[in-house]
């Protein structure tokens, strides 16, 4: 989501540029009226010219330096980058503008025309269109910020009601009492231990609700929490690896995410003896975790309809630029997500 796909500053262009046009010949001419309605018309379409021309590259400059360099990250080097580049950009414009008044005739200037206090007041009033455009961009950047705020709520909510939705069903109830009553034949103690396995991964579940981000090593706890509930159904025929690079054990993530992932390949594939399901997750690579599995799809008739996939899509969408990466082959299934630092 880039800010200038959210700009709507048609008015502030259509009223400003001729304002501030009309009134640049009128002070660099003192004011005279006469002038400007008799020799100076063409002044004053110069002026209009060399308004758009400058007002255009300001709000360029402004919004180029809100997605590459954010107040709320560097306000310093965007304030910093932002003089230099207004200034500079506003002196060739207007020596550029000098030397068509001076080498042309096209335009008149008055006989007591001074070439820099003119320059000085081009600037200032570069500045103050700067300063309009900063305020413009911060009443816009909050707006955005709103509405990822409210819409990321809506999708971790999401999140969570389909997480649970999918483990607290007919289904899942079935197995989870099916294999709790052959473990308390078999062994109490055990027994015990699943069932304080199931409710402290549903709790962290519950605890995620506030939460638009969670580091890789939170989700690593989840997953193992997860894989050791799905142990006690599915025994040696599930099997699932992790490995990291340690700098990434503090990178963030959507919350659930991986835990989504390896839900759906529990779901949508085979698992037994004879074609045990294998889970890996690698993040060992710079800024992304990578979640893959031998694909041996269930053949139940329905076709998936993708609302684990396209919430974590969703939700980055919103976070970040970075998109996620799937790919398919007969034999494999991967998803690439990427990691985010902490602002």
């Amino acid at each position: 989501m880039r800010l200038r796909d959210f700009i709507n500053d048609k008015w502030l262009l259509i009223i400003g540029i001729p304002l501030v046009g009309f009134i640049m010949p009128l002070i660099f001419n003192r004011f005279s009226f006469q002038f400007l309605f008799s020799e100076g018309y063409r002044n004053m379409v110069m002026s209009v010219a060399t308004t758009i021309i400058i007002w255009l590259g300001i709000r360029k400059i402004v919004i180029t330096l809100w997605e590459r360099h954010p107040w709320e990250k560097n306000p310093w080097r965007h304030l910093i980058y932002e003089v230099i580049l207004v200034t500079i950009y506003t002196s060739m414009v207007g020596f550029l503008s000098y030397l068509v008044y001076v080498n042309t005739d096209f335009v008149t200037l008055a006989e007591d025309f001074d070439l820099v206090p003119s320059i000085a007041i081009t600037l200032l009033v570069t500045y103050l269109i700067t300063c309009i455009h900063e305020a413009w961009f911060f009443f816009t950047q909050w707006n955005i910020s709103l509405v990822k705020a409210q819409t990321l709520e809506k999708e971790n909510l999401q999140s969570q009601y389909e997480t649970l939705k999918s483990q607290i069903n007919p289904h899942f109830l079935f197995n989870t009492l099916n294999t709790l009553a052959t473990l308390i034949e078999e062994n109490q103690t055990i027994a015990v231990r699943y069932v304080e396995n199931t409710a402290d991964f549903l709790r962290n579940i519950l605890n995620l609700k506030d939460k638009e981000v969670i580091t890789l090593e939170e989700e690593f706890g989840i997953i193992r929490m997860f894989y050791t509930l799905q142990q006690q159904r599915y025994g040696s025929n599930l099997e699932l690896t992790i490995t990291s690079a340690e700098k990434n054990l503090s990178m963030l993530l959507p919350p659930l995410s991986l835990q989504m992932l390896v839900e759906n390949a529990i779901k949508h594939n085979i698992i037994s003896s004879e074609r045990p399901l294998r889970i890996i997750i690698d993040a060992q690579q710079p800024h992304q975790v990578r979640v893959s599995n031998n694909l041996q799809k269930k053949d139940t008739g329905k076709s998936s309809n993708g609302i684990g996939l396209q919430n974590i899509r969703n939700r980055y969408d919103l976070l970040s630029n970075q998109k996620v990466w799937i790919r398919q082959t007969d034999e494999v299934f991967e998803v690439v997500l990427p990691l985010l630092e902490a602002e």
